[in-house]
């Protein structure tokens, strides 16, 4: 009835293998748990040992880095059953109730159901504080709130969909690489799938230090741009993009990316301190995606 999907890249999975183990006790339903390495050059030996050692869980390598998009598509097709279970390789579960805590939405009539991320509340070290501190403003958000906007905080690192619909969604995203959840959940809402959020939050352990966060900001709002113009995305409850889309309406998007331009650099440093700003964050996106769009009309 379920398979749980764990893409893996570079990543040791030994401790949430082990939650999952103790999470799938005593279930009164059929699952699989599936494990792909993308590409992966390290832990290979020491992941393939534990998933022999977690019952009805399979080990899988692939031997290129096929990316996100592919590298789920492909597991989303090996899966079993009818509905999947993504997590992603860097969470942690806060206790054994997730799979349970999931499972009381298989016979709902949902399509997708996203259980949400928790950062832990103890700050970083200042090399990780962007990712931490942009997680805690804008994806630590309770159901009740999620269920407001609900295409707009889809985290693919832990959500249950009906494998026909994340087929069917997935196989239309081009562009690979970061910013994939906001294509998602922008095809989801010009399809009118059927999302539900609930607290059953997993924590998001593996932070991007402060640069390399920015850089993958970049690429994401890069992808946004693509996919807007090559899908037509008209309908969507991304914030960045519809203001975007608003800017762009009454022709100011010009002034934002001559601004953007201006003080790049000073934002950029205030950023990557110990104390960025969510403010000069958001900005610098719009900024960012505003400068991508002279050569589009």
């Amino acid at each position: 009835m379920l398979s749980i999907l764990l893409p893996i890249y570079n990543y040791a999975v030994n401790d949430l293998l082990t939650s999952l183990d103790k999470a799938t006790e005593g279930l009164d339903f059929d699952y699989e748990i599936l494990c792909w390495e993308d590409g992966s050059q390290l832990y290979l030996d020491e992941n393939k040992m534990v998933c022999d050692s977690v019952k009805n869980t399979t080990h899988h390598i692939s031997n290129d880095n096929k990316g996100r998009i592919t590298s789920r598509q492909l597991l989303a097709k090996k899966a079993k059953y009818n509905w999947l279970l993504f997590l992603d390789a860097d969470v942690e579960l806060p206790d054994n109730n997730l799979i349970n805590n999931y499972s009381n939405y298989l016979t709902h009539e949902h399509d997708a159901v996203y259980g949400g991320y928790a950062y832990k509340p103890n700050r970083p070290s200042e090399e990780f504080t962007l990712r931490w501190t942009y997680g805690k403003s804008y994806e630590n958000a309770n159901a009740v709130i999620r269920n407001k906007l609900p295409y707009k905080v889809v985290i693919s690192g832990n959500f249950m969909i009906r494998k026909n619909v994340f087929l069917d969604i997935n196989s239309e995203i081009k562009n690979d690489g970061y910013g994939y959840d906001n294509i998602f959940g922008a095809l989801m809402k010009s399809k009118s799938t059927k999302v539900f959020h609930i607290d059953n939050a997993v924590f998001h352990n593996g932070l991007d230090s402060n640069a390399l966060f920015l850089k993958k900001t970049e690429h994401a709002v890069k992808t946004l741009f693509y996919n807007y113009h090559s899908l037509k995305v008209i309908s969507t409850d991304n914030t960045l993009l519809e203001l975007y889309k608003s800017l762009k309406r009454f022709r100011v998007h010009k002034i934002v990316a001559i601004l953007f331009n201006l003080f790049k650099h000073p934002i950029r440093i205030q950023l990557l301190s110990k104390r960025p700003s969510m403010k000069l964050f958001q900005f610098y996106k719009l900024g960012y995606l505003c400068a991508l769009s002279p050569n589009k009309r």
